[in-house]
């Protein structure tokens, strides 16, 4: 098995770009993936790649074409997936009244540039890792003021905006361990 997760950007964000999972799974069926796993309505999908040629931006294409949403899209390796767990930094989702974010680039985009785009930020609201070229990002919530005061915040309106797909650590997390369970029962069989 060859496992690849995926991460779409710009499905079921905020009630727009609805797309059912069991029809994204059915698109990648078609595309002659069968080992699949989304992750609830997130835009997560595993899927074996050992058996499909498309590169992600075919992948883009052909679910876009097929369900008139537009989406773009990146898929990581499970080691990769793997490295960045096993390397985040000790703050990263520890303080429940922080959100803790993981920023995925696409279309090549640096996450090294990125960040240098960034003006400074205050480590006592905002903190900030890059792990290959994935972007940790954790920042104050539960106070809202110290919310609008972050960079983060200022992130969406970035002009690499349209090149970013989030996850949360709560999504990330459930990604992998679902991920595991998928390479070890493929190893059992």
């Amino acid at each position: 098995m060859i496992l690849r997760i995926g991460f779409f950007r710009g499905l079921n964000v905020g009630g727009k770009n609805k797309l059912a999972m069991t029809a994204l799974k059915s698109i990648f069926q078609d595309m002659n993936f069968q080992t699949l796993k989304t992750i609830g309505n997130t835009g997560v999908i595993l899927f074996d790649a050992e058996e499909s040629k498309h590169t992600d931006a075919e992948i883009a294409t052909i679910v876009s074409d097929k369900t008139g949403v537009p989406a773009s899209f990146l898929s990581i390796s499970y080691a990769d997936l793997d490295f960045l767990l096993q390397n985040v930094p000790s703050w990263w989702n520890k303080n429940k009244d922080w959100r803790h974010n993981a920023i995925f680039l696409l279309e090549n985009r640096s996450g090294k540039q990125l960040l240098a785009d960034i003006p400074p930020t205050d480590e006592n609201i905002e903190k900030i890792q890059l792990v290959n070229n994935t972007i940790l990002w954790s920042s104050a919530f539960a106070e809202h003021k110290l919310y609008y005061k972050s960079q983060y915040r200022k992130l969406l309106k970035h002009e690499a905006s349209p090149f970013m797909t989030i996850r949360n650590a709560n999504t990330l997390s459930k990604t992998y361990e679902e991920a595991t369970k998928m390479l070890t029962d493929d190893k059992n069989s």
